[in-house]
Parts: structure tokens; C-alpha cells; sequence
């Protein structure tokens, strides 16, 4: 699939600002903007079968096998790319596997890696909060709610992610370093990555 519009591939660990800054340029650039996080958990809070799998999988902190999550992002990329032009895509791919399957889609015009040290990311990631009610994201360090563990918005109660507790963000920080890092060298390769 041929796009005339950025393909961008969003890279980093856990809790480096890939969303904020894929956000941004989604916005600037008017193309869509894919949290493979976000879309996943849309999927479990609809209750679904495939929902249910993937909650059981992400609660313990463990990053969907390749083969499934290349199947669900690549139709949703294809679909975007397609009614688009362009994209930004945050968290995935996440492997070599994944990339090829992301390629065999569309190609990346550009792949943008944020960077943070492993502290920093449990640091960042550990203080997050999210609303019950309305999802809104609070940071208690960086963008603390006005009252205490409580929605600015709706009142709601914030609570932490299950993959927000330090032990789960080094386990994932683990799978990072692992299996995504790799992908900083193929982009570079490619001739598109930026830093």
C-alpha cells in the first residue's frame, strides 16, 4: 500500500512521551494517530472474548505474542493508511516480527525514538493515574489532580494501572530493551529514523 502522506513509527520505552509526541505531530500533520495501548484497552472494556485474552495477558504485565498483536494492528493500520493517507503509530511494532508484519502493510517514512533512562520511565510510570469514569490521565508528579486521588473533570476515582506498578514497568522495560531496542538499529538502516 502506497501512502502519500508520513508513515511514522513512535519509539521508546515505557513512560518516554511516545503518546504526548505522537499526539502533537498527529495534530500538526492532520493524519490519525494509533495507540496500540489505548486500542487494546478499548478492546478489553468491550467485553469481549478477544478483550478478555488480551486483559489476561497485559495484567501480568507480558506483552502479546507477535503473531496476534501484528494481526490486530496491521488491519487497523491498513484501514487507516487507506482512509487517510498517513499515520503515527505508538507501540508497534515491537520486534523484528512485528516490523515485518507492519512493512508488509505499508512502509515507515520515518521512525522518531524518545528516550529515557529505565528510572526515569518507572518513575514517570508508577505516579500514573487514570479516571474510572472518564479515563483522564493524571501524572501525581507531573499533572497531580487538584484533589488528592480524585477527577479534576468528573469526580471519579483515579486508580493505578495494573501494569503501572514497578514491578510490571521493569518486566516490560526487560521486554523493551529485549526485543524492541533491535528496531532502533533497522530504522537507522532504513535511512529514517530520528532520535
Amino acid at each position: 500500500m502506497k501512502s502519500d502522506k508520513p508513515i511514522i513509527i513512535v519509539l521508546g520505552p515505557q513512560g518516554s512521551g511516545k503518546g504526548t509526541q505522537g499526539k502533537v505531530l498527529a495534530k500538526k500533520l492532520d493524519i490519525p494517530y494509533l495507540k496500540t495501548g489505548q486500542l487494546l484497552r478499548d478492546e478489553i472494556a468491550s467485553g469481549s472474548e478477544e478483550g478478555k485474552y488480551i486483559s489476561s495477558v497485559i495484567d501480568d504485565g507480558t506483552l502479546l505474542p507477535d503473531e496476534y498483536i501484528s494481526k490486530f494492528m496491521t488491519g487497523k493500520i491498513a484501514q487507516s493508511v487507506e482512509s487517510s493517507g498517513g499515520i503515527i503509530v505508538d507501540g508497534f511494532p515491537r520486534s523484528n516480527g512485528q516490523a515485518d508484519a507492519f512493512e508488509g502493510v505499508v512502509n515507515p517514512t520515518h521512525a522518531i525514538l524518545v528516550d529515557i533512562p529505565d528510572e526515569e520511565s518507572i518513575r514517570r510510570l508508577s505516579a500514573r493515574r487514570r479516571c474510572i469514569k472518564d479515563n483522564k490521565i493524571y501524572n501525581l508528579i507531573t499533572n497531580p489532580p487538584k484533589n488528592n486521588e480524585s477527577c479534576d473533570i468528573c469526580g471519579g476515582q483515579l486508580e493505578q494501572r495494573v501494569d503501572d506498578t514497578p514491578e510490571a514497568i521493569k518486566h516490560r522495560l526487560d521486554q523493551y530493551h529485549r526485543d524492541t531496542e533491535p528496531l532502533i538499529q533497522r530504522y537507522e538502516s532504513m535511512g529514517v529514523l530520528h532520535k
